[in-house]
């Protein structure tokens, strides 16, 4: 028992040793976007919001969780997308508490606290420093910040005399433990825990009306959209130039993905799509492990994301530098319906309208080239839609309601037939996907990844540099 309490008492001192700090060591918080959204923008966004609702409403949003990889390490962190919109604020646990009345508060009115973690010093060392109690206000502006521990606390108080509260960012709001097979729903279990107070209270988990703002893309959101494209075009450009028979698709991989982060991305949008040959028939094929052949087509399906904001964009080329015969012909009716799709990318436009038009020149192509009877059978070959927004998230937030000036959009219209499909074995293992991204105007839409090629001479005159 004395060996046990010695050993005991050894570890913590050596814990304790591990965890020291010098004294008066401090480390200086450096805002990590500041190339990104303006203040003023995300005070805007939060006055438009709040004006939307009445005063006996209160709106709360969330900071992402926290994704453990294993042990104490956790997945690399991104925060949710609807409170970064709204504050541009980086960090995990936190949360955005919005009132449309005005609420007294340490003797003022105010209509937002925004709720962080403080920083703590003697952790710095480790993990570094985050944005704390005093940085809310010079940093992001807002005036009024709060320990996240006072959340709740706070939020009962305001609920007092509200009738809904509107929350967004939830976690996964569904998850199913091993064992007990049982659902857990986190929706539930917070208006569970708040309706023991506020019985009568309405609890929204959605806010259509914060993705109705989200669609519309200001010109901060298009700067930062066009540079995070603008870095996707080169790391295409460089993976048709460099890749070659032979190479595995995660080298390929490597190279687009490399070619964004040395453009300044933070990350990738989505997982990076590179299959060859039959994986480029699998629609959100992600292993990339396959070795590559000299007829193979690479259908490269990735987008950088910078300052939060996401491209997304397609290419199918030849890793041998020239399509063949068959290949040419789908390329060709692919880039067809994919033409037409953005032509039909007009504002008022119902939001289906680039699909049905990609659809129509898919079906008729097709049947030209007798690889379908009927025009309905199209769908085994084009079984995805050929749009959805873009912007904070790869599939971003919208009202899927006629198209709007502001709003981007991809046109992604794509030819898959994997071995087995009942057609002429020529056509066989050929996926092409060509997919770039479009801003809707009063006018005509605006291709902005239109940079990067996007034609079989365009295409095979890039590979031969």
């Amino acid at each position: 028992m004395k060996t046990l309490v010695t050993f005991v008492l050894f570890v913590f001192l050596i814990i304790n040793e591990l965890g020291a700090q010098a004294p008066g060591v401090t480390f200086e918080y450096i805002y990590p976007f500041r190339e990104g959204i303006p203040i003023s923008r995300y005070k805007e966004r939060r006055t438009k919001l709040i004006s939307e609702f009445s005063n006996k409403s209160v709106i709360l949003s969330f900071s992402a969780d926290i994704r453990n990889r294993q042990n104490d390490v956790d997945y690399e962190y991104r925060q949710n997308s609807n409170l970064w919109y709204l504050t541009g604020m980086p960090d995990a646990s936190s949360a955005l508490l919005l009132i449309p009345q005005g609420f007294e508060y340490k003797g003022k009115n105010v209509t937002e606290i925004l709720f962080v973690t403080p920083r703590a010093v003697e952790r710095e060392v480790w993990v570094g420093t985050r944005l704390g109690l005093n940085e809310v206000d010079p940093i992001l502006g807002i005036s009024s910040a709060e320990n996240i521990s006072e959340l709740t606390n706070v939020l009962k108080t305001i609920l007092k005399n509200k009738d809904t509260l509107w929350l967004a960012g939830l976690p996964t709001s569904t998850y199913l433990p091993p064992i007990i097979n049982q659902k857990y729903f986190v929706d539930s279990e917070i208006k569970e825990f708040l309706h023991k107070d506020f019985p009568e209270l309405w609890i929204k988990t959605a806010i259509p009306k914060l993705a109705a703002m989200r669609e519309i893309k200001d010109a901060d959101e298009l700067r930062m959209m066009q540079k995070a494209i603008d870095i996707s075009i080169e790391g295409h450009k460089a993976v048709m130039q460099q890749a070659k028979a032979g190479m595995n698709e995660y080298e390929i991989e490597a190279i687009m993905e490399y070619t964004f982060k040395r453009l300044g991305a933070e990350d990738v949008g989505y997982p990076s799509i590179v299959g060859s040959d039959y994986n480029a028939c699998i629609l959100h094929y992600i292993s990339n492990r396959k070795k590559t052949q000299s007829n193979d087509l690479i259908l490269a399906d990735c987008g950088a994301e910078y300052q939060n904001y996401t491209a997304d964009i397609t290419r199918t080329f030849p890793v041998s530098g020239v399509f063949t015969k068959e290949q040419k012909l789908i390329y060709d009716l692919v880039l067809e319906a994919q033409n037409a799709g953005i032509a039909a990318s007009r504002k008022d436009n119902e939001f289906r309208a680039p699909h049905n038009a990609a659809l129509e020149v898919i079906r008729r192509g097709l049947m030209e080239l007798q690889i379908i009877k009927d025009p309905i059978e199209a769908k085994w070959y084009f079984m995805h839609g050929t749009s959805h927004y873009l912007g904070l998230d790869v599939h971003d937030a919208g009202t899927f309601g006629n198209l709007k000036k502001g709003s981007v959009i991809t046109v992604e219209p794509g030819i898959y037939r994997p071995k087995g499909s009942p057609c002429d074995k020529k056509w066989w293992n050929i996926g092409i996907r060509i997919e770039d991204d479009i801003l809707i105007t009063d006018n005509e839409p605006i291709n902005l990844s239109d940079a990067l090629p996007r034609t079989i001479t365009e295409i095979e005159a890039l590979m031969k540099k």
